[in-house]
């Protein structure tokens, strides 16, 4: 359950232009260097990217309707669940990549851009 909630602390840390629910702590400084991101891995990053959004989206709805504490942890770990299983079913990309290409885009603006870019279009 810990890769879980990586992946779903990961995915929101990523979210350039919408309202994250939560936020990674900030990676230690990496070389200037251009990340190593084939173009295949970003392609299939998008698209695991695009199905745990659609998720996230769906369960933050959800969780707005509900005031049970229980009930709000239970669908906050079924959301966990099934943003990891979005990214492992995505083609091309392990959820340990998956993390590792947000982590490199969060210390390279540059990739960053890229990633953008890809998500708009």
């Amino acid at each position: 359950m810990l890769k879980a909630k990586t992946v779903t602390t990961a995915i929101a840390a990523l979210m350039i232009a919408g309202a994250p629910v939560t936020t990674m702590p900030a990676m230690a400084q990496q070389s200037s260097t251009q990340a190593e991101v084939s173009e295949s891995e970003l392609d299939a990053f998008v698209i695991a990217f695009e199905n745990v959004l659609a998720i996230e989206q769906d369960y933050n709805s959800r969780l707005q309707t509900v005031s049970d504490e229980a009930e709000k942890q239970a669908l906050i770990k079924e959301a966990q669940t099934k943003m990891t299983q979005a990214v492992e079913d995505a083609p091309d990309i392990e959820v340990d990549r998956y993390i590792e290409i947000v982590e490199l885009a969060q210390a390279d603006p540059d990739l960053q851009a890229e990633l953008t870019s890809k998500l708009q279009n």
